[in-house]
Order: structure tokens, then C-alpha cells, then sequence
């Protein structure tokens, strides 16, 4: 195939004059390059066509003008929830560890802010329980021990002086009791007195102990035996401990027992007014869940965390509520609300809104005084109008 270049008129020609010039000065091409073929195959260049059409599919254009795969990577990070995406950068810059991602019963991270929160508590607590342990392992033995007890449930008294004890005698050593006997005397005398010896007994073998030169030896077995007893009433105070709270527990439930048994067998607190079995599904749950807790993290229930609010103002209205009879009990403690002074508090509202109607009403030319009164206030007014006819 042969390429010749035919050049516009309005330049010169090349040289030698060859080729056939072509005036194409209206378009202004100053070039243009022409193809020429003594032989053209139809199935050849279509098929050559379609093949390239091919390979240039609507895809493989798209891709030519994709954007570089680092934008792939970012859409594919925005997609991810933004919580999560927080959690892995704290968790590759050493804030959160394999640990804390751990599943249980209570805890999924799925990337939503409720898990994030939760993962942050989670997180908090082991620092805290981690500076806690780093505390305690840094106290004296004898105050660690001590501690440890308190936290295993014993109570504060019996954790002081068992803990003592404990470290006390698990630290006795024969060289110490050697050069100490005084020492060694002390803790012979304190394992006859366990045993039930009187003092003349203990003191017979206590020196018949020193005679022999055994005082060492004695006291040595003696501490090894008082921290065997120490290891007994730690475990007795334990469960003792355990033994008090159920009981405790026991207790509780048996007063929500009674306390429910008494709402439903109670038919009326003011009388006249039956308690409809609603109502006492309400005071039972009024008085016996927790809504809040206090400063020092009590359970309050609906009315105690009322009067937390504003105690002055909650005093104020009790108070007078008593004075209006409401809390008034007999002699056995029993409760007699008198309403006598509430009735008559209601009873002049009412008067009181019905003379206003009444006013207003009597501005009315040609009206009916009860077209705007409901039947009950027509009632009472009717009562009223006859006593001022009969004036």
C-alpha cells in the first residue's frame, strides 16, 4: 500500500511536480494523507471491523476511563460501616486488641454506634481491672491478702484478722524460731490455747518444751497447724458469707410475696372506691421496680425517685396532704383517710365553676340557662334555682 500526500494549491507543489494536485483550500487542510489500494476484499476489512468492535466493547471503553484502583478501594471503605472503620484504626495504631473484639453472650462489634459504645466499655473496664491488679499486686503481702479476702466475700473484720494471720504464719521459718524463741513460745502457746489447754497445762508444755529444746521445733509445727486453721474459717467465713445473702435473698422475695398478696386482697384504699385489678398490677409496679438510682447508686422506685427531684416540693404536698386527712390512722396503725376536707375543697370548685356559667349564661337574651351545662351541672343547678326562687 502506497501513502501520497497531495498538497493544496495555495502552497507550492512538492517537488518534481509528481502527483495530481487536489484543491481543498475551503476546508483549509494544509495535509492530508490518502490511501491507496489496487485491491479492497469486503470480507476481509468487515471482518477486521467487527473484530475490533469486539475487543472495544461498552465495558472495555468503560474501563479506559475507570478511576485508578485506589478509588475502588476507598468506595469499597466508605461502603464499610463508619464505626467499624474507626475500630480497625484504633485497633492498628495499639488502643484496641484481639481481646477486646471477642464475642460472648453480651457482646457483638457489628459497626453499629451501640457496639462501638459497648466495645469502648469493654475496653475501659479491662484497663480499669488491669490497673487495679497492677495496684494490688504492688501492696505489702500481708494488706494483698487481706484485700483479697474482702473481695472473695468475707467481711471487713474477719478479713483483717484472718489475712493477718494467714501471712503471719506462712512466713514462719525454723531459723527465725531458732533465734527468736519468744517467738516460738508465742505461737506454741497460741495452738494448746485452740485446743482447749488452760494456762497451767499450756505452761507445763511450754516449758517442758524449752527443757527438751524442742521450743523451736514446737512453734514451727504450731504455725503450720494455725495456718491450716486459718485456711479452714477463711473457707467457713465464705460460706457463711454466701449462706447470709441467700438467706437475704430468700427474705427479699418472700416480702415481695407478702407485699403483692396484700394489693390484691386489699378491695379499696378510700372507701366507696374499689381498686380495679389494674391498679394493683400498677402499685405493685410502682413500688417494687427500679426506675433510678441515687448518688450512692440505690435503687429508687417511682415515687422515691419523684421526691428525689425535688425533695422540698414532695415534703411540701405530703404535708399537706396529712393535713387534709389523708394519712390519718388509728390506733393500731391502721389507715383512715378522712376526705371530708378534700370533698369540700371539690365541692367548692364545682360551685365555683358553675356560678361562672351561670354568669355567663344570664348575658344570654331568650337562652336557657342549662343548654350550656352537662346533665351533672344541671343537676346542682336546678337545685340552685329553685333555693333562689324560693328566696
Amino acid at each position: 500500500m502506497k501513502t501520497n500526500k497531495y498538497y493544496s494549491p495555495d502552497f507550492e507543489a512538492p517537488e518534481g511536480g509528481a502527483g495530481e494536485v487536489i484543491n481543498n483550500s475551503s476546508d483549509k487542510n494544509l495535509v492530508k494523507d490518502v490511501a491507496e489500494s489496487n485491491e479492497f476484499d469486503f470480507d476481509t476489512e468487515l471482518s477486521d471491523l467487527i473484530n475490533d468492535s469486539d475487543d472495544e466493547t461498552p465495558e472495555s471503553k468503560a474501563k479506559d476511563f475507570a478511576p485508578p484502583s485506589d478509588k475502588k478501594e476507598t468506595a469499597d471503605e466508605e461502603d464499610e460501616p463508619l464505626y467499624k472503620v474507626l475500630a480497625e484504626q484504633l485497633k492498628a495504631e495499639g488502643l484496641f486488641d484481639e481481646e477486646d473484639f471477642q464475642e460472648d453472650e453480651d457482646f457483638k462489634f457489628d459497626g453499629t454506634p451501640d457496639s462501638f459504645k459497648s466495645l469502648m466499655e469493654r475496653r475501659d473496664f479491662k484497663r480499669g481491672v488491669k490497673i487495679f491488679e497492677d495496684i494490688v499486686s504492688e501492696m505489702p503481702s500481708k494488706m494483698r491478702k487481706q484485700f483479697e479476702l474482702f473481695m472473695d466475700g468475707l467481711d471487713e473484720d474477719s478479713s483483717l484478722d484472718i489475712g493477718s494471720k494467714v501471712i503471719d504464719y506462712s512466713s514462719i521459718t525454723r531459723d527465725e524460731l531458732e533465734s527468736n524463741p519468744q517467738k516460738a513460745e508465742q505461737l506454741y502457746r497460741e495452738l494448746l490455747k485452740t485446743k482447749g489447754f488452760s494456762n497451767e497445762k499450756i505452761t507445763k508444755y511450754v516449758e517442758r518444751a524449752r527443757d527438751l529444746d524442742e521450743l523451736a521445733d514446737e512453734g514451727l509445727e504450731a504455725a503450720q497447724s494455725l495456718n491450716q486453721e486459718a485456711q479452714k474459717q477463711i473457707e467457713f467465713k465464705k460460706q457463711e458469707e454466701q449462706n447470709i445473702a441467700f438467706q437475704r435473698q430468700r427474705e427479699a422475695q418472700q416480702r415481695l410475696q407478702a407485699l403483692k398478696a396484700a394489693i390484691s386482697q386489699t378491695p379499696e384504699i378510700f372507701k366507696g372506691v374499689p381498686i380495679t385489678d389494674k391498679m394493683k398490677d400498677q402499685l405493685y409496679k410502682s413500688m417494687t421496680e427500679t426506675v433510678a438510682y441515687d448518688e450512692n447508686k440505690q435503687p429508687l422506685n417511682k415515687v422515691a425517685a419523684i421526691s428525689k427531684k425535688n425533695p422540698e416540693a414532695f415534703r411540701l404536698q405530703l404535708h399537706y396532704l396529712t393535713e387534709l386527712g389523708l394519712f390519718n390512722m388509728d390506733e393500731r396503725g391502721n389507715l383512715k383517710p378522712d376526705l371530708t376536707k378534700l370533698m369540700r375543697l371539690a365541692e367548692t370548685k364545682v360551685v365555683r365553676s358553675i356560678d361562672d356559667r351561670l354568669k355567663k349564661a344570664a348575658f344570654k337574651s331568650g337562652s336557657n340557662l342549662s343548654n350550656n351545662l352537662n346533665d351533672k351541672e344541671v343537676d346542682v343547678l336546678t337545685s340552685l334555682e329553685n333555693f333562689l326562687n324560693n328566696k
